[in-house]
């Protein structure tokens, strides 16, 4: 069991707080840094149309800025609904603003390099952060995606790294762990990487992935935490719903209406409610239809193309954040028993 930690506080939370700095957004926290500093595919990254990410862009601000140890936030996502932008951007603040090392886990080395060069180092070619990183250096982990930040105490690491490797899993110490696309993470290196933040009286991770498997990976992470959903008022009835659990039926003429009376609704605008009180363990499910930024007309254009049930647990995955099998639905010891007891046979070697 690990110590009660106290509180911590460094230079760069001065910053945040409002002090001088000569980095742009550090006076207005990890809201401002993203807006001033990432972008997207079509521009700078603006929370117009991604409202539902602010509550969660605020707790990640708060444990940092507050030094709030042993803190998870897990997020249960569709697929393009902006939040690995808001996770490189995260992981930068914590490095540059708050003097923290942060390794940014994905499932291989391949994988790592590739997400290095096509959405990690664009944001780095901004001048304000090229200006004070350099490429680092460290003994024990691949040196390729790895990130030094020089400054005041010593220099901060980002290190960007597949945990395929067992040695990018255990060789290196880190306040905060990013951990992408957990559904294809190897598990056992998970569980290692985990250990990576035990010297630090941070030790805060942020769990991300489009969950494809009901009861492991992300979806396992979502149902430990607090299982917060996006929660939807129709103006005309003032019923509340959650969008994605009354799909397709509360989709009409290509708009979301309200499931008690028809009324229109705006995807975006709503709030997270938590299902359960859990103090160190925040969880989302964050669908596709929370985020005005994703057209609905596609969504559902995807959803009638889907016509196998194959391509219908896909859609309910990327678009909805409802993990589902499929056909792929592994055999577990709770289905041999649900097939033992639904019928009077036995489980037998094939003859030869």
């Amino acid at each position: 069991m690990r110590k009660s930690l106290k509180i911590i506080h460094t230079p760069g939370m001065a910053l945040a707080a409002g002090g001088a700095s000569r980095f742009p957004g550090e006076a207005r926290g990890l809201a401002r840094f993203l807006t001033g500093e990432m972008s997207t595919d079509t521009g700078a990254f603006t929370f117009e149309g991604r409202e539902a990410l602010l509550e969660i862009v605020a707790a990640l601000d708060e444990i940092i800025n507050c030094r709030m140890p042993d803190r998870t936030i897990s997020v249960l996502k569709g697929a393009q609904v902006g939040l690995t932008t808001l996770a490189i951007g995260f992981a930068l603040y914590c490095v540059i603003v708050h003097r923290l090392n942060v390794g940014y886990f994905l499932p291989d080395q391949d994988f790592a390099d590739r997400f290095d060069q096509t959405r990690v180092r664009p944001a780095l070619r901004r001048e304000n952060i090229a200006s004070i990183m350099r490429e680092g250096r460290y003994k024990g982990a691949s040196p390729k995606g790895l990130k030094e930040f020089p400054g005041r105490g010593g220099s901060r690491f980002l290190y960007v790294l597949g945990l395929k490797d067992i040695g990018n899993a255990i060789s290196i110490p880190l306040d905060v762990l990013v951990r992408d696309e957990v559904d294809d993470l190897p598990p056992d290196n998970l569980k290692w990487s985990n250990d990576r933040i035990d010297a630090s009286p941070l030790a805060l991770t942020l769990n991300l992935a489009v969950g494809r498997t009901p009861g492991a990976g992300i979806h396992a992470m979502y149902e430990a935490g607090d299982r917060r959903r996006w929660h939807v008022r129709c103006p005309t009835c003032r019923t509340e719903s959650v969008p994605e659990e009354y799909w397709p039926g509360i989709l009409r003429a290509c708009a979301l209406a309200c499931p008690e009376c028809g009324g229109a609704l705006k995807g975006g605008a709503g709030r997270w409610v938590a299902a359960r009180a859990n103090r160190r363990h925040r969880s989302y499910r964050l669908s596709q239809l929370s985020v005005g930024a994703i057209r609905l007309d596609r969504i559902a254009a995807k959803w009638a193309a889907a016509r196998l049930p194959s391509e219908k647990a896909r859609f309910r995955c990327s678009a909805l954040a409802i993990p589902d099998a499929g056909d792929t639905q592994p055999i577990s010891l709770e289905l041999l028993r649900s097939l033992r007891d639904a019928a009077p046979y036995r489980l037998a070697e094939a003859p030869a």
